[in-house]
């Protein structure tokens, strides 16, 4: 049989009924087609653990994953305060699902998440991982890097995001059904006879001069050109007639994300998601010193057509096989600068898969790391995975 998948989102104020619904939903479109894998994506304000237990309770044959979000996002929009999910049925795929708490010390994470690796390879020829990491340890980008060594390198692909919190950046969990806790990542490794169709795009531009990172400790940038670099960014709000604060600064900071150049070429970008007591940047992931940096803005309608560009991206690399479904990794700053235009990126996914489920939401951080992609970490992109029928 091939795989086929369904998706539903809810928005009520308890876990337990609103995965409910959802979870009726969902299988009631996917038919009679049994689902072995569900993954769902729970706001802040629920309890992303009882969802998953009550989920594992209602489908006790269905592997579960799931993370705390920024949004919830299907084919029919993005909410905020629910959950959204998508049940797969894919009987001719080898799967497992990993958990581990150890998502701050990578190296272990690394083993836990990876322990049946070699029973998987032996029943498929080639695989793709689907991460979901607490979005605010800071390790993601270096967890991503020993996976896929561990995994086989640029054989296997890795595809997720970073869990969010709506903006507080307080708190995120990950996990399965059986735990979910802050601290931790959560692995959906899927072996079969194709890989799934991966995607990537931003649709940003620099927007101040190159500057370069004078000191950095980790994921937080303490200077720009010799200058605290929250200093350095309230000089470029005032050129645009903001005036910054530490205790305004949050939303700034999202809209105007650090991009990192490669001979003046835009190569990654990286969310500053505070500012530190001496005036520093905490990034969503490492920033290095000496890299030479710009700060980034786009358009609503560049990163619209770069959601689309992504989708193609992630078709083109299906081949002529079609999709069962559609995952959308999506940073929370796409969705503050769209706002309620937002939908208009779902439409453009659609537009290039159209009439197939779409589930996802908005991230702290987009992981996406294939053949011919070295980066495997983003910020302010659009990541979309395509699971092949």
């Amino acid at each position: 049989m091939p795989t086929s998948t369904a998706t539903a989102s809810i928005t009520l104020p308890k876990s337990g009924p609103a995965i409910r619904t959802a979870i009726q939903r969902a299988r009631t479109r996917l038919g009679d087609a049994p689902p072995t894998i569900g993954i769902a994506f729970v706001s802040p304000q629920l309890s992303l653990s009882d969802a998953l237990s009550e989920a594992r309770h209602l489908l006790p044959s269905t592997e579960w994953l799931g993370c705390t979000t920024a949004g919830e996002i299907t084919e029919n929009g993005l909410t905020h305060g629910g959950l959204s999910l998508m049940l797969v049925s894919a009987p001719e795929m080898s799967f497992a699902v990993e958990y581990s708490q150890r998502a701050k010390t990578p190296d272990l994470a690394t083993k836990e998440l990876t322990r049946r690796f070699p029973e998987l390879r032996r029943n498929g020829n080639v695989g793709t991982t689907v991460l979901l990491v607490d979005g605010l340890c800071g390790t993601g980008e270096h967890l991503v890097e020993l996976l896929q060594r561990e995994a086989g390198g640029t054989l296997h692909e890795i595809v997720g995001g970073a869990a969010g919190d709506e903006g507080k950046f307080v708190a995120t969990f990950a996990g399965t059904h059986a735990a979910a806790s802050s601290g931790s990542a959560v692995a959906l490794h899927a072996f079969g006879a194709g890989r799934w169709g991966i995607g990537v795009d931003h649709g940003l531009v620099p927007s101040s001069k190159p500057m370069r990172v004078t000191r950095a400790d980790g994921n937080v940038v303490l200077e720009l050109d010799g200058r605290p670099a929250f200093e350095v960014y309230r000089d470029y709000a005032s050129s645009r007639g903001v005036t910054l604060t530490r205790e305004n600064a949050s939303a700034f900071l999202i809209n105007n994300e650090l991009g990192i150049l490669l001979f003046d070429s835009l190569k990654k970008a990286r969310a500053p998601i505070s500012v530190t007591a001496g005036g520093g940047l905490a990034c969503a992931a490492e920033v290095p010193q000496g890299a030479q940096v710009s700060i980034l803005d786009g358009s609503r309608d560049s990163l619209v057509r770069a959601a689309e560009r992504a989708a193609r991206e992630a078709k083109d690399r299906l081949g002529t096989r079609e999709a069962a479904g559609v995952l959308l990794f999506d940073c929370i700053c796409r969705g503050a600068i769209l706002e309620s235009e937002f939908q208009r990126e779902i439409e453009a996914v659609a537009r290039v898969f159209p009439n197939t489920p779409i589930a996802g939401f908005l991230t702290y951080g987009e992981i996406a790391r294939y053949s011919g992609r070295l980066d495997g970490w983003h910020n302010t992109t659009a990541v979309v995975a395509a699971i092949p029928r």
